[in-house]
């Protein structure tokens, strides 16, 4: 055989070994994360309020500090603690009154970009599309956690933090397209509203927590998990309400790589 063709083939080993380590998972850059966010909006203003949603919870415990979720003790506005409940720990918020004004902006350019200006009631016109009347007010809070790579998203409830993990998931549709691995369950979760209000008033909420792996091989993928509690009132509530829970687990890329 000449040199030719074997140079040849020697470059084109050298060609598929380099493909396949770059293609090959890189250790150093596993990373397992969970993050925590609830958003709570209401259509009018609120007097006495106590709000409590679920935690996710890791072997009976909070998974997340409530110094990380409220480091000064209030979010936007309402004091926020973590209170330990007949159905696990919670998020406590509360007010003596939550005010919700109708505002009024209009959207501006500048410079090429949009931004939104608070104008007078005066100068409003609900046939200007560039005009914006906001009837409601919402509280939020987003927290994100690192954890030990791997955490389980195909069955994580028990192994990884999720919102009343007792509770009894049954099998439901998934709201978007799925491979086999991906699965959703539906369950009924417990969420404490009290307060006074007028009887249009409506207060709805999210919450959820989204667990992840990531890692790279040639580009980045991973897979994780949500859980999240939805619930929407109308009128004034004082106490415990049936809010709707949905499980979503498996999405992503499997097997995780070992670590």
């Amino acid at each position: 055989m000449s040199r030719r063709p074997i140079l040849a083939l020697l470059l084109a080993a050298l060609t598929l070994t380099a493909g396949c380590s770059f293609l090959a998972p890189n250790p150093e850059s596993y990373t397992s994360t969970y993050e925590y966010s609830v958003g709570v909006d209401a259509t009018g203003t609120l007097s006495d309020v106590t709000i409590r949603v679920p935690l996710p919870q890791r072997d009976g415990d909070a998974a997340v500090d409530a110094d990380a979720i409220a480091p000064n003790d209030t979010v936007d506005g309402m004091d926020a603690t973590v209170v330990d409940t007949e159905y696990g720990p919670m998020l406590e918020l509360t007010a003596e009154t939550f005010v919700v004004e109708t505002r009024y902006f209009r959207v501006v350019e500048a410079d090429g970009m949009g931004r939104r200006e608070e104008i007078d009631e005066s100068e409003y016109d609900p046939e200007n599309p560039d005009h914006q009347k906001v009837s409601h007010r919402t509280v939020t809070v987003s927290v994100t956690q690192t954890a030990t790579y791997p955490i389980e998203t195909r069955a994580p409830v028990g192994a990884s933090p999720t919102f009343v993990p007792d509770a009894a998931r049954e099998p439901t549709d998934c709201p978007f397209p799925y491979r086999d691995e991906t699965a959703c369950f539906a369950y009924d979760a417990p969420v404490y509203l009290a307060y006074g209000s007028a009887d249009s008033t409506r207060v709805s909420g999210v919450v959820a927590v989204y667990g992840s792996n990531e890692w790279f091989a040639g580009g980045w993928t991973g897979n994780g998990y949500t859980d999240r509690v939805s619930f929407a009132a109308t009128g004034p509530r004082d106490g415990w309400v049936v809010a709707n829970g949905t499980t979503e687990v498996g999405r992503g890329t499997y097997p995780s790589p070992e670590p």
